[in-house]
């Protein structure tokens, strides 16, 4: 699978990533998951904390790790918690110190060079009967182009409006059809479903499969010793 993504694209962005993350993202899937054992846990790309930060309600401690540098400085500044830590780490090269209960990640997989390198790192700092969930984006197209990303956000702008007001919906569909995300949108590189299925089940024998619309959800809990 190609992959032409730049880290830094995420530099330039982070007022409104994390304006539409904000409306967006939410945290059910995971906190549905939740081990039972509830000691340390890891956000793999945590963009600007809002994972991380609703994590760090549940846990001892939370561990936030991102590339990109002013995604953290906006999360330690918004979302800070005394149990909660923002580090820069790459996913792709990860060193990690001690286990985890839980491990979890929200669209970031599908930047990785490696998917299954990550994910055996993951599962080896994995606590016995800990939990790793993971969201990413599926798609039956490796890429999409700028057009059919900008059609989508007017597809969406209706509902946006029914859902979050006019003046959220504004903002969404301005930050959805801006030149730099589109540009950074157009890098993206997906794995179909049965693709994921296939790579992820490979390092998770076992695990269990979600289906939300453009997403797939994944659920692996280590055995106990």
């Amino acid at each position: 699978m190609r992959n032409l993504y730049d880290p830094r694209s995420f530099d330039h962005l982070v007022d409104e990533f994390d304006f539409a993350a904000s409306l967006k993202r939410r945290p059910d899937f995971f906190l549905k998951h939740l081990p039972k054992r509830r000691r340390r846990a890891l956000d793999v790309g945590c963009g600007t904390g809002t994972l991380a930060h609703e994590l760090a309600r549940h846990f001892d401690s939370v561990l936030a790790i991102d590339i990109s540098e002013p995604m953290l400085a906006f999360a330690r500044k918004k979302r800070s918690a005394p149990n909660l830590e923002y580090r820069r780490a790459d996913a792709n090269a990860l060193e990690l110190e001690g286990e985890f209960d839980a491990i979890v990640s929200h669209t970031t997989f599908h930047h990785l060079e490696d998917v299954g390198k990550t994910l055996a790192t993951l599962r080896a700092a994995l606590a016995p009967e800990g939990r790793i969930v993971i969201i990413d984006m599926v798609s039956e197209r490796e890429a999409s182009s700028r057009y059919v990303y900008a059609s989508h956000a007017f597809v969406v702008f209706i509902p946006n409006i029914f859902y979050h007001g006019l003046r959220a919906a504004v903002r969404l569909f301005r930050f959805q059809t801006s030149r730099a995300w589109l540009d950074h949108l157009t890098t993206d590189c997906f794995l179909t479903e049965a693709g994921f299925r296939e790579v992820y089940g490979q390092v998770l024998p076992g695990a269990s499969f979600t289906r939300f619309k453009y997403f797939v959800g994944v659920v692996w809990q280590a055995p106990a010793k």
